[in-house]
């Protein structure tokens, strides 16, 4: 296809955007070290970047597995969906703070911050004396993960141009293909002996990972601060932070993250979610009034948030230019729909397959990795196929397409007389992975193809809080179904109130009961009626992806940085069934 084609775009009216605007100051200096350094220099930070993938990796694909375990030592196995309600919010409220971070201040600095918060939440963890401590080193953990997610995702769209940016991020990936496998043996052994080695080992692991990407980006960055490489580019410090002190530079520089905001929207869905999981433990249940008062309370914060950011925001978290864009408005929607379906059916899915399949702790870990090892597998691939045909949205069609089948699968699982078997959770796992890979890719690329360079790091942030958003809105939903329907389908089918309280409190205990006793099918009939209702759920749900995704802009990846500066597009309106004649007709335009 030809370099010169120009593809007519239909956000271009969003983008009048005043090029000699002075940019923020980690913008400046990151274009300045992709103007001014040599191609090699670029390499070694995509290696670096690739051996903090390496410890991200073994850490989400062993420290998970952890959980059950960690959970059930305190007898609190049911509250796996706080846990991940409360990392899946923080995480993503903690996202717009560190892009915009890196924004004023630099890309390094960022990462700094970031390596300290990752470290403190393992030592925490490994050394938790209770639920509570636990689930505090948890929360660090999570923005320790998220933070390093999204580094690796801005500096990646900073270094490379549109048309190989899937490819450089699948490769980022590829460390889940011998994680997966390598996982297996970690958690047997530290499982065997004590859980909290299993975070204590990435207290160390992880300083010595990340400090030659960070000491890499120190280093161009203090190179082009003394002005070793020539270059034609002023570099603005940060505009906002005009007063002396420091104090008043704090309150501006918090002003300008818009702080109050992310605070407004972190409480009004951390009040609105997590009674979904606690109304259990509370006395009287939904009719309790702390319940009830962390309802009302947070939908007043929700609605005071939308207030703020519409209307009295100074920098609102996302600027209107981006939010009135249409194919950003689909990426969110697509992501947010992708994740809350995704936690249907993933959030107590490897407690489902250690009760009802007879797996070795290193199998169960395995096929718990089945999928990230799929998406990493087929992210490659796919970013090779968006690198050929330089398009992505026929991709992201077929891909939502598979998914539906592999969540068919997952359905039909549930219905098999006393468990499914290994190769249909195995099948419906690996298609899912394909059909996922596909649909998330794709939606990435057409998020950072939508918006100039300015607006990346805020719009990759906004994309994952909204994601993350999602995640959490799934995983309450998944807390309510199952504390109000496993306790009693474990009751019906077990016969004993005391042993299916036991049951459902620690996953474990149904593991270490024979295989093929009473109890153990009873449990494996009750886990197949409430994960049936969820994964029903999470199929209905991924109709939604797929609709959204034929309104999605195709954009022609080319050699720019994004697909809406460096050029004049085209501007035209049609009526909504245009974007779907049109991919009948034109798949790869």
């Amino acid at each position: 296809m030809s370099q010169d084609f120009k593809e007519p775009s239909l956000d271009s009216h969003t983008f009048e955007h005043d090029t000699e605007e002075e940019k923020p100051r980690g913008v400046a200096r990151i274009e300045a070290i992709k103007q001014t350094l040599d191609k090699r220099y670029i390499l070694v930070l995509i290696l670096s970047l690739y051996l903090c993938s390496w410890t991200y990796a073994l850490d989400s694909s062993t420290t998970t597995s952890y959980q059950p375990y960690a959970t059930s030592q305190f007898n609190r196995h049911s509250m796996l969906s706080t846990l991940s309600i409360a990392n899946s919010i923080i995480g993503a409220v903690c996202k717009p703070f560190i892009a915009k971070m890196s924004d004023m201040t630099s890309r390094a600095i960022a990462y700094m911050i970031i390596l300290l918060l990752y470290v403190i939440g393992f030592v925490v963890d490994a050394c938790s004396p209770t639920i509570s401590a636990y689930v505090i080193g948890s929360v660090f953990i999570a923005i320790g993960q998220s933070g390093i997610n999204l580094m690796n995702s801005i500096l990646v769209a900073d270094m490379t141009p549109l048309k190989w940016r899937a490819t450089v991020n699948g490769l980022l990936s590829t460390p889940y293909l011998c994680t997966t496998w390598v996982a297996g043996y970690i958690v047997q052994n530290i499982t065997t002996s004590n859980w909290r080695w299993g975070y204590g080992m990435f207290a160390i692991i992880t300083p010595a990972a990340l400090i030659p990407a960070i000491g890499m980006i120190f280093w161009m960055d203090q190179k082009i601060n003394h002005g070793t490489f020539k270059f034609n580019l002023r570099l603005p410090q940060i505009t906002v932070l005009k007063s002396k002190n420091t104090l008043l530079k704090i309150k501006e520089a918090l002003i300008e993250i818009d702080a109050l905001g992310l605070v407004l929207l972190g409480f009004a869905f951390s009040l609105m979610l997590l009674p979904c999981s606690l109304y259990s433990y509370a006395k009287g249940g939904w009719h309790n009034p702390s319940m009830i008062a962390m309802e009302v309370v947070g939908g007043v914060f929700l609605i005071a948030y939308c207030i703020y950011e519409i209307w009295i925001a100074p920098y609102p978290s996302l600027p209107k230019r981006v939010l009135l864009n249409r194919t950003f408005v689909c990426c969110v929607i697509i992501d947010f729909c992708y994740q809350m379906g995704g936690y249907f059916w993933l959030l107590y899915f490897s407690s489902y397959n250690m009760v009802v399949l007879n797996l070795s702790y290193k199998h169960w870990t395995y096929l718990n990795n089945t999928e990230t090892m799929g998406l990493c597998s087929f992210g490659v691939v796919y970013g090779l196929l968006f690198r050929y045909f330089r398009r992505y949205k026929i991709f992201q069609v077929i891909g939502s397409s598979i998914r539906l089948i592999g969540l068919g699968l997952m359905v039909h699982s549930t219905k098999m007389h006393n468990g499914p078997s290994l190769g249909v959770i195995v099948a419906a796992l690996v298609l899912t992975s394909i059909g996922d890979c596909g649909d998330v890719m794709g939606t990435h690329l057409a998020a950072q193809a939508c918006v100039p360079h300015v607006d990346l790091a805020t719009t990759i942030s906004v994309l994952s809080l909204y994601s993350s958003i999602g995640a959490a809105v799934g995983q309450a939903i998944v807390a309510a179904v199952w504390t109000s329907n496993l306790p009693k389908r474990l009751t019906e089918h077990v016969g004993d109130a005391t042993k299916a309280l036991s049951y459902f409190e620690s996953v474990t205990t149904i593991y270490a009961l024979p295989w093929g006793s009473h109890d153990r099918i009873a449990s494996i009939q009750a886990y197949q009626d409430v994960c049936y209702k969820l994964f029903c759920g999470a199929l209905g749900i991924s109709f939604v992806c797929l609709i959204v995704t034929l309104f999605q802009t195709n954009y022609y990846l080319g050699d720019g940085i994004n697909a809406v500066e460096g050029e004049q597009k085209e501007d035209y309106n049609q009526k909504w069934y245009y974007y779907i004649v049109d991919f009948v007709k034109h798949p790869l335009r």
